[in-house]
């Protein structure tokens, strides 16, 4: 979701494993918060997500507008990455769907549910109406894909460092590669197959990039991580 100009966050609800995938993308120099689960910025008692200028990831609770919000005494995001390009900070961490904490929100797991969230860009920590540079809230629907049902391409190693890997399934013959940086820039595009599937990413910049993978019948999307 884009919750303001170059601020996004996004949520992976991966049911059969448990997890939960987030992906925050945001400036590099100030710090980003969000609340889950929260209709208005007067509520309380929902988490929130939040870091800084020194890019610490930080499990907190949403107390109401104008209000501080404290960490909780359990951090139970798990940041898997944190890397900058351009003045773009990018955090990709995960957590358990419901981690049994009374701090913590519950995602669901059932398509078309809704995911209010209030959010906040600001100068500090406080977040606090002298403190932000925006705020809002904002509602998420989440959507059950269908790639879980079709052939599923492996991309290795990932996090990669000089080659990418793409696997085919054997279903699929062939597929239109298509890279892009958080920021929507391509920069990889070819038409692959079981035969020609190594993609060169030395000279990728360190961070996240999307991969959209293409055939005539169906997309996926797979997240990669340069090291």
């Amino acid at each position: 979701m884009t919750l303001t100009s170059g601020f996004t966050v996004q949520f992976d609800v991966n049911a059969s494993t448990d997890i939960v995938t987030m992906t925050m993308v945001g400036p590099s120099d100030v710090w980003l918060g969000v609340a889950l689960g929260v209709n208005t910025m007067l509520s309380s008692g929902d988490v929130i997500i939040s870091h800084g200028s020194n890019g610490t990831l930080s499990d907190r609770r949403f107390s109401g507008y104008q209000i501080q919000p404290p960490a909780d005494p359990i951090q139970n995001w798990t940041e898997s990455s944190n890397a900058i390009s351009s003045g773009v900070r990018t955090i990709v961490a995960t957590r358990a769907i419901s981690t049994g904490d009374s701090n913590d929100f519950t995602f669901l797991t059932t398509n078309g549910a809704s995911l209010p969230m209030a959010w906040a860009k600001g100068a500090s920590l406080d977040l606090t109406q002298t403190k932000h540079q925006s705020k809002g809230v904002a509602m998420g629907t989440l959507g059950t894909s269908e790639i879980a049902s079709l052939p599923e391409f492996n991309v290795h190693p990932n996090p990669v460092t000089k080659e990418l890997t793409v696997d085919f399934p054997a279903a699929v013959k062939q597929a239109t590669i298509s890279v892009y940086s958080v920021l929507g820039t391509l920069v990889y595009s070819s038409t692959m197959d079981q035969w020609n599937s190594k993609i060169n990413t030395s000279e990728w910049n360190t961070g996240i990039y999307l991969m959209n993978v293409n055939t005539a019948n169906f997309s996926q999307t797979k997240r990669i991580i340069k090291q």
